[in-house]
Parts: structure tokens; sequence; C-alpha cells
């Protein structure tokens, strides 16, 4: 199984069954940690079983107080998981990883707001729509060979197809 990659590096690899089997291990952590997170969830580009992704988990978790996490982060620590502060507005960003090279992003994100929602209709409307996974994989590919070294374009030249999917997903769940 490839898991990993250099931070701020962009690569895609095939889906890995593995990251499954990896993600459940992590949530069973997370929810003997912070005992007050609402639901775990295995989210983003390795939940997606039909596309090429970067080899980095992406899990979700999901409180009523986005904050309370910060009780637990010398006992996260123990279990190397790094927080890293708020990289998205309303979020909170955990890391598993050794060095520069990260293997999970973990999400900590308001029960039932709009990043919840959005992440589980994101990944559960691109499950059940091959086409429009295979149409997302391959404008990840596209943003990957022009911004391999650039994160921040990478994730930029998605966003708009991202939204997309959303308000459809919206409109069928």
């Amino acid at each position: 199984m490839y898991l990993g990659l250099e931070r701020g590096k962009i690569e895609l690899v095939p889906h890995d069954n593995e990251w499954e089997s990896v993600a459940e291990k992590t949530i069973r952590t997370l929810q003997k940690l912070i005992p007050e997170a609402r639901d775990i969830q295995h989210v983003g580009s390795t939940a997606i079983r039909s596309i090429d992704a970067k080899p980095i988990v992406d899990i979700a978790v999901a409180l009523d107080d986005v904050q309370s996490v910060t009780s637990h982060i010398e006992e996260l620590a123990g279990y190397g998981i790094i927080y890293r502060g708020s990289d998205v507005p309303g979020q909170i960003l955990l890391i598993i990883g050794e060095g520069n090279i990260r293997t999970h992003h973990i999400h900590i994100v308001k029960w039932r707001g709009k990043a919840w929602n959005n992440y589980i209709m994101f990944r559960d409307y691109m499950n059940s729509h091959p086409d429009k996974a295979a149409e997302y994989e391959k404008l990840k590919k596209q943003l990957a060979s022009s911004f391999p070294d650039n994160r921040r374009a990478y994730t930029e030249g998605k966003a708009g197809f991202i939204e997309k999917i959303i308000t459809d997903a919206g409109e069928h769940f």
C-alpha cells in the first residue's frame, strides 16, 4: 500500500482498497481519544472507490463545539496526531505523518454544519455517480500535472467542480 506524501506535493496514485482499512483503524482511535465526537467518517478522494487520489487519508470528525478538540491535544499527540490549527475558517486540522510526510488529514468540523454535510454529500455522490467521479479524476490529473508542487493552485483548481457536485448532490440526497 502506498500511503503518505511530502507536504505541499501533489501526486496521484491508483485507488488502494487498503485505504479503507487504514481509515477504519484511525476512526477507532479517534473515537477513543475524542469521545464527544458525534460522528467520524472517511472522506476525500481516498474514500471515492473508483479514482486515483493523493495517498493521504482524509477523516472528518464532527463535534458540537469544534474548539473542544483542543482539550485533547496532548493525548492526541501521544498517538502521533498533531494539532495544526485552523487552515479553513470554522475547521481545525490535525495531521498524522513523520517529518515532512503526511499520511492523514483530520478535519474537525461542526456537527451537521456546512463542511460536514459537504464532505459526506460529495463522497456519497461521487461513489454513486462513476461518470462524475471519472470527470473529477480527469480534472485532478490535469491539475496535478500542472501544479505538482503547488497544493494551493491544485486545490483552487478543483473548487468550482466540487461546488457544482455539492449543489447537484444536495438536489439528489
